[in-house]
């Protein structure tokens, strides 16, 4: 991904390097798409326990900025260290089959920080929490988005600390 981009992936290329039969790769996966949605899992469960540390950062009297500095923190370290993730985000935008399955992956991650965001902001309801985490879910994405535009020379520092300012004012923004 990181060298040839989601167009340039193949199940060739990928059992040619893994050093298999292509015929062992099918076996476990139908295609490309389906290896991109596996790698998708160990994904969700690292964001899952950043949310996990991030209720337990909330529960220990944490503000809720400094919740969201650990995770903007987290995953700028995470896309720095696997770069093939960004590749792989940029893939799934002009895929069908990947589009819907990035929905069903972004509604998990929604209500997960729903929960999350209820211990700071338990004024809130679960239909304003929604919201709420909808809007902090698509700027985290194109977050991811921005990154890509960036080679691993370039400081991105900056745009992790406005990533922190604009998710708290989507979070204190009027819902409408």
């Amino acid at each position: 991904l990181e060298e040839r981009g989601f167009a340039g992936m193949s199940t060739r290329e990928i059992s040619r390097r893994a050093g298999c039969n292509i015929a062992t790769l099918y076996r476990y996966f139908d295609g490309v798409n389906d290896i991109i949605k596996a790698l998708g899992e160990p994904f969700f469960s690292g964001i899952s326990e950043l949310f996990d540390q991030m209720s337990s950062l909330l529960i220990q009297g944490g503000s809720l900025e400094s919740a969201v500095q650990l995770f903007v923190e987290a995953l700028t370290q995470e896309l720095k260290e696997n770069r093939w993730a960004l590749y792989a985000e940029a893939g799934i935008m002009g895929d069908r089959d990947l589009i819907s399955w990035d929905q069903q992956f972004l509604e998990k991650i929604e209500s997960k920080l729903s929960g999350v965001l209820s211990i700071a902001l338990s004024e809130k309801s679960p239909g304003e929490l929604q919201v709420i985490s909808f809007r902090l879910v698509r700027h985290w994405k194109n977050y991811m988005r921005i990154l890509i535009e960036y080679d691993e020379r370039q400081d991105t520092s900056w745009l992790a600390k406005d990533m922190v300012q604009t998710s708290m004012a989507l979070i204190e923004a009027k819902i409408v």
